[in-house]
């Protein structure tokens, strides 16, 4: 199986998934919220990531109703070569205005800053400061030419802030992205 022959719900997903743990196979998240965060209501999500659980690519953590990325789920990320979402393709850049797939990593990494974005224990001037780059980034994407630039020192922002907020995740999705 590879990710072209998932259907495009269950493919983003197992993407969102995959981005939120930055492939990390011991991290799990609510089946529900990382629904939530596509538009999927509880019953889809659930069904979504039932399918997911039957082809082995992700796996039920907890009887709530968390999900973690499967050893298979991961490897469906790899290339040939082995290598995974760490390849130079899968970082912004710095030429402008940002490509659509370029466009594409951004709107994941945002999902998935948005749906984690009430949970850390942020101070409510961080948070502030934090909730003001993510709509800067949201202006920046709604136009036909997206400004690299203003995109990478919003999402960089974002990274110190969620670093001095004891966010290491975050600063570890914001990290492979910029690097």
């Amino acid at each position: 199986m590879t990710l072209a022959d998932l259907d495009p719900t269950s493919r983003q997903f197992l993407e969102t998934l995959y981005a939120q743990t930055g492939a990390d196979t011991a991290i799990q998240i609510s089946m529900y919220d990382l629904g939530a965060s596509m538009g999927l209501d509880r019953d889809q999500s659930t069904f979504t990531a039932e399918d997911l659980m039957a082809e082995g690519i992700i796996e039920i953590r907890t009887l709530s109703g968390n999900v973690g990325l499967s050893e298979n789920g991961k490897a469906l990320f790899q290339d040939e070569d082995g290598k995974d979402a760490d390849r130079p393709d899968n970082r912004l850049g710095h030429g402008s205005p940002i490509d659509e797939r370029q466009r594409a990593l951004v709107d994941k990494l945002l999902a998935a800053l948005k749906v984690e974005i009430g949970e850390p224990s942020l101070s409510y001037e961080a948070l502030a400061e934090i909730v003001a780059d993510l709509r800067t980034v949201d202006a920046q994407m709604a136009s036909p030419r997206p400004k690299t630039m203003i995109i990478r020192v919003c999402l960089e922002s974002v990274r110190d802030g969620a670093a001095a907020q004891s966010v290491p995740r975050w600063r570890t999705l914001l990290d492979k992205l910029l690097a």
